[in-house]
This record gives C-alpha cells, sequence and structure tokens, in this order.
C-alpha cells in the first residue's frame, strides 16, 4: 500500500478511537487530502457535493418537513438557518466512506449507484438513534412504522438525497478508482460502524447493534458475490 494511503488508513483509526471529539472531522478531512494525493483526485468533488447537497436537504428538511419529514436541531451547535454545521461535514465524510465501499463491490453504473446510497441509510440506522439519545436533533412527528422512534420517512429521505449526491458526483467525474481505494471502503465502513455501536448509550444500545450487524451481513455477502464474479464481463458498465 502506499504510504499516503497508510497515513490515510492511520488518520481514519484515530478519528474513530476519538469519534466523540469535534477531531473526529478534522482527522477525517486529513485522511481524505491524503487519499486525494494518493489518486483519488475527484475526492474533493464528492465531499463538496455531498456537502453541498446535504445541507441544502437539511434546510429544507428543518423548515418544510420534506424529505426526512418533521424534525429540529436542539443541542448540536453550532447552527445556521436551523440547521447544525457539523451535519454538512458528516453528509461528506459518510458519503466518500459508502462510496468506497460500493466501489469494491461494483465497477461502474448505476447499481453501484443504488448500493452507495443503501450503504448511508444503514449508517444512519446507527447515526439517528445515538443523535436523538442526545437530543441533538428531536423528530416532531413519529410514524407508525419506525426505527426505533426514528420515522421511516428519514431513511426514504436519506435514501433520495443519497442518490443525488451520487448522480451527480458520476455525471460530472471520472470515477474508477484505484483498487487500492476502493478495497479500504468495507473495512472502513465496518470500523465506522462498530464504532457507532461500541460508544453508543447504553439506551441505543440495541439499533446501533443491529445496525453493526446489518452492514457486516451485507457487506460479507457482497463481497463473496463480487469475488464469484470477479473477471466475469463488467455488465455494470454506462
Amino acid at each position: 500500500m502506499d504510504n499516503r494511503l497508510k497515513i490515510a488508513v492511520l488518520l481514519i483509526l484515530l478519528a474513530n478511537v476519538l469519534k466523540k471529539s469535534p477531531i473526529y472531522l478534522l482527522l477525517y478531512f486529513l485522511a481524505f487530502a491524503f487519499i486525494w494525493w494518493g489518486c483519488w483526485r475527484s475526492i474533493p468533488k464528492l465531499t463538496g457535493t455531498a456537502m453541498l447537497v446535504g445541507f441544502a436537504s437539511e434546510i429544507i428538511g428543518t423548515h418544510f418537513c420534506i424529505p426526512f419529514g418533521c424534525y429540529e436541531y436542539v443541542n448540536l451547535k453550532p447552527q445556521f438557518l436551523g440547521v447544525a454545521l457539523f451535519v454538512p461535514f458528516a453528509w461528506g465524510i459518510f458519503s466518500v466512506i459508502s462510496y468506497m465501499t460500493a466501489a469494491f463491490i461494483l465497477k461502474r453504473g448505476w447499481r453501484r449507484i443504488l448500493l452507495a446510497s443503501l450503504l448511508m441509510c444503514i449508517l444512519d440506522l446507527s447515526v439517528d438513534p445515538i443523535m436523538t439519545s442526545w437530543d441533538a436533533w428531536v423528530w416532531k412527528i413519529t410514524t407508525a412504522v419506525n426505527w426505533f422512534g426514528i420515522p421511516w420517512t428519514n431513511y426514504v429521505g436519506w435514501f433520495l438525497v443519497s442518490l443525488i449526491i451520487f448522480y451527480l458526483y458520476e455525471r460530472s467525474s471520472h470515477t474508477d478508482l484505484n483498487h487500492s481505494i476502493a478495497r479500504l471502503g468495507p473495512p472502513i465502513y465496518l470500523l465506522e460502524m462498530f464504532t457507532f455501536a461500541l460508544y453508543a448509550p447504553r439506551s441505543v444500545k440495541t439499533p446501533t447493534l443491529l445496525a453493526f450487524l446489518t452492514s457486516l451481513i451485507v457487506l460479507v455477502l457482497l463481497t463473496v458475490w463480487r469475488l464469484e464474479n470477479e473477471g466475469r464481463p463488467d455488465t455494470d458498465a454506462r
């Protein structure tokens, strides 16, 4: 592995150890700088697209209850236009992790966009219960069908916003990731899911553990499928 990618991995490991600290964001973006230096030249475009689209969707969501449902930010500060400034950075980090993971499984095309969007939703199976347990944001309306109090509309919203992010990125970028970068995706993704479960408050241990197990099962099955189909004609190419 390239030394720059080794440094990026170490920074991401440290970020997950310090997940409860604001330095988590800084360490991840430093890691992304080394990944960019290590050949993924369009990673700033994906990060920027995710932050802008994610921030715009949160502004719309907090004011009009679309597309996630009705909620508001409370204890998570600072805020701008009613949205915690931490949130667009989180959209950027999670989008990169999910896309790297999907790129390891699928080479190109609409199925990779769908998979990356699904992985974003699985991440939020952990994120939302944790953040609502801290009253970082609160849900004004909870649907009859919900994930430990989180309305199902939230996950539809996450999927749709993620689709927009990854579609815009793939339409505007050269997206064939170097294999040495793409293969980092699954372990980094699982590390995120594991540390969410590890650091989660006791009150939300169950949803975070279930989310981690879901991510583990999905990625194991998809990796087995990828290895079995390796070398076959690429049916995902545009």
